[in-house]
């Protein structure tokens, strides 16, 4: 599901479901070497965007992909101002 029971985007859910998730987390430690891979899947799923649909649905796709990580970004700038 992309919302929770209240509502809410449950990226959390999303992710810790994902199985590169999993594995990159499963000793706690994320590596160099792990970075990069996951950066190789995150660009080989683009380049499919690229493949398989149409330059409208392309602007789409990059517009949600965008404003996810802003979410992701400032998510953690306010994490951090709360630490201080």
């Amino acid at each position: 599901m992309i919302f929770n029971e209240q509502g809410f985007l449950d990226i959390d859910s999303m992710i810790a479901a994902e199985p590169s998730f999993q594995n990159i987390m499963a000793d706690g430690i994320v590596t160099e070497e792990e970075l990069h891979q996951q950066s190789d899947v995150v660009i080989g799923l683009m380049r499919e965007v690229e493949q398989r649909f149409n330059e409208e649905d392309q602007a789409f796709i990059k517009r949600l992909f965008a404003e996810t990580n802003v979410l992701t970004t400032i998510y953690q700038y306010y994490e951090l101002q709360h630490l201080k």
